[in-house]
């Protein structure tokens, strides 16, 4: 029977991977990044990686703790024999730029926005899994890049954020947006861990298609997009929003809420993973809260079409307005 040391499972994706991998054989479920004793790495014969993954915790040395986690698993994986790691990375590393491919594949540059802290995070973390598995022969490591993840009943402020679906936008900006469900990236990486032949490299994971990111808003039970700012006013917009705690982007992440990065995930589509959910479907099962959250997909999008937020949507530029002449009054 296989083994299964599983890092990073304290969330609602580590429960659903723990479950998927029972029924394939033992899991050795370690809550955080690693556990401090590598001798429960002993046995097992594949180190599934999800404690730096897609959702981070914001609190101060977060990425600091889940890097020097990974490096004890990866250490103990070594010490163990283990030849095979499966990494739950994100598409972030990709970065967003207005010259991207739509969609992106896994040939695509590793560049993440260096002012970004996060995606520097992950691909930091990508180096050291690479590193690992080029550090001894026959080892295998599959590096999976999910697309923005949700949740149902988990605050994803993030993937919200990312997606388009709070932050403040320029005006006559558009761009794809894709979002995976949980559930499907759980059953992305049971796929590759289970693999008959060890999986290598990266892998994106996201359902085919995307959608507009006003459309994603709306979706996710907003009755407006987010406001659309002149490029001028976006910056100081976002500044504050972020100071308010409203749950946007921080402010060094916008490249990722104005540029696409949308992936396409044939290399995981041929070894057998089918999505259960579209990135519209992904928006909506997860979405609560909201009278418009209950609608359905096809209705928010009449709601959208029909204007009903035109109103609104002056209205809440005009608030951000205000917002920003007051921090430049502030800041002189």
């Amino acid at each position: 029977m296989a083994t299964f040391a599983v890092t990073g499972t304290a969330t609602p994706l580590g429960a659903l991977v723990v479950s998927g991998l029972g029924g394939e054989g033992a899991v050795v479920a370690l809550p955080g990044a690693a556990d401090d004793t590598p001798h429960r790495l002993d046995g097992a014969g594949c180190l599934v990686s999800l404690a730096v993954g897609p959702c981070p915790s914001p609190e101060p040395g977060g990425a600091a703790a889940r890097l020097a986690g990974l490096r004890r698993a990866l250490a103990a994986a070594d010490q163990a024999g283990v030849n095979r790691v499966v990494h739950l990375s994100s598409a972030v590393v990709y970065g967003a730029a207005p010259d991207n491919a739509v969609p992106l594949t896994e040939a695509a540059p590793v560049r993440p926005d260096l002012g970004f802290a996060w995606a520097v995070e992950l691909a930091e973390a990508e180096r050291l899994v690479t590193e690992w598995r080029d550090g001894g022969p026959g080892r295998a490591a599959a590096v999976l890049r999910p697309a923005l993840v949700v949740a149902p009943d988990h605050d994803g402020y993030l993937a919200r954020a990312l997606g388009g679906l709070s932050s403040p936008r320029t005006l006559g900006d558009s761009r794809p947006v894709q979002f995976v469900h949980v559930e499907d990236v759980a059953s992305a990486v049971v796929v590759c861990a289970t693999a008959a032949t060890p999986v290598d490299g990266p892998l994106n994971v996201a359902p085919d298609g995307w959608v507009a990111d006003d459309e994603a808003a709306v979706l996710a039970g907003a009755l407006v997009p987010p406001p659309s700012l002149p490029a001028r006013l976006v910056g100081p917009a976002r500044r504050l929003s972020w100071a308010l705690g409203i749950g946007v982007a921080p402010p060094r992440a916008g490249a990722y809420t104005s540029h696409p990065w949308v992936v396409a995930a044939d290399r995981l589509r041929d070894l057998g993973w089918a999505p259960t959910y579209s990135t519209e479907e992904a928006v909506v099962a997860t979405t609560t809260g909201s009278a418009i959250a209950n609608l359905s997909p096809h209705r928010r999008q009449q709601l959208l079409l029909a204007g009903t937020a035109t109103i609104l949507s002056g209205a809440l530029l005009g608030l951000f307005l205000a917002a920003a002449r007051a921090i430049r009054r502030a800041t002189g």
